[in-house]
């Protein structure tokens, strides 16, 4: 069952006896827990039939035991294990067979949520499917960077936020895949926008980019080879260091080359069958496209040399004095000539 799939239904008062989240994105089990904590119990009831255990400090007999009371004056409890990976239940034979039992017949009445956080639990054990079985078990994977523009799409569409392809590429090529990050800053544009269509224009303006100084310009001033300004944006983030550290720059120019170098292999170029294979939006293609006539693949090759080599050094590696900037500026030239 998908993430916003489970979230629509604990919303419509659609409860499962067992949930088994499990994974390494901590935002979906996060996400999960939240509303479940908001929707299984209503907050005058939350002393007498909400139990919040931590998977070190407990038991497995003391989960069961709380999950098998019946709730005071409410419909039901719920009874939630969080850091659920440090349970020593899943190391001991004797224990997992009693929450096997626990899952062939759940009490009705309790919610049960297992938050096995940053790791996969072993599907194999028994009591595993059994729990699956009667419940919910949802593996929380972290999303591709190659899918993350189309999972902001979808985010966004499911929060009744409208944003144009190009804003989503921007937000996804800048915040990167910290979910977090990324939902924050959506919620922020969906307060300010107030249901307005968001635009590429509102993300500079809304989300702390820089409208003339930022890395969307600078590849956009590498693609067609401005050299006036790209190096005009290069001094700006030398002389703001914070705000534009190689470790950000370099994965985002990094990602735009490797479209262009995508683009040159391609049989079909059309804009739909472009997009689909470079995983970016339609309107984008032609920018691709006419940075592909000024980069053949033998030097986008190199330029993923000098992008690998600049986050390396600025990482200190092989490199005890050079500055950020001076790296920048330095594979900027390369890439330039």
């Amino acid at each position: 069952m998908a993430h916003q799939q489970i979230i629509r239904e604990i919303k419509a008062g659609k409860f499962e006896p067992i949930y088994v989240l499990h994974g390494d994105e901590p935002f979906f089990i996060e996400d999960i827990t939240q509303t479940l904590k908001k929707r299984v119990v209503d907050e005058a009831s939350k002393d007498f039939n909400e139990t919040i255990l931590y998977g070190r400090d407990v038991e497995l007999s003391e989960v069961l035991a709380a999950a098998r009371r019946f709730p005071m004056m409410a419909e039901r409890q719920l009874v939630m294990v969080k850091e659920a990976q440090d349970l020593k239940c899943w190391r001991r034979k004797d224990e997992l067979a009693q929450l096997e039992a626990y899952a062939e017949n759940p009490v009705g009445s309790t919610v049960l949520v297992l938050a096995y956080m940053n790791k996969k639990i072993d599907g194999r054990i028994k009591a595993v499917k059994t729990l699956s079985k009667n419940g919910v078990l949802f593996l929380s994977e972290k999303v591709r960077d190659y899918k993350l523009a189309q999972w902001i799409q979808g985010y966004s569409r499911d929060e009744g936020l409208d944003i144009e392809p190009k804003a989503v590429q921007m937000l996804a090529d800048y915040l990167g895949n910290d979910l977090r990050k990324v939902c924050n800053e959506l919620t922020k544009l969906k307060l300010v926008m107030k249901g307005a269509k968001v635009t590429s224009e509102d993300v500079e303006k809304h989300i702390g980019i820089s409208k003339e100084y930022n890395i969307f310009e600078l590849q956009k001033a590498l693609g067609t080879k401005n050299i006036e300004k790209a190096t005009r944006i290069v001094n700006h983030f030398e002389a703001n260091p914070k705000n534009n550290p190689i470790a950000m720059v370099a994965p985002i120019l990094l990602s735009y080359f490797n479209r262009v170098f995508v683009f040159h292999g391609l049989k079909d170029k059309s804009q739909s069958s472009a997009a689909k294979a470079m995983s970016c939006s339609p309107y984008a293609v032609k920018e691709y496209a006419s940075a592909a006539r000024l980069y053949p693949p033998a030097k986008i090759a190199r330029i993923f040399g000098y992008l690998r080599e600049a986050d390396r050094k600025s990482k200190g590696q092989g490199n005890a004095t050079t500055t950020d900037g001076m790296l920048l500026r330095e594979a900027v030239f390369k890439i330039l000539h």
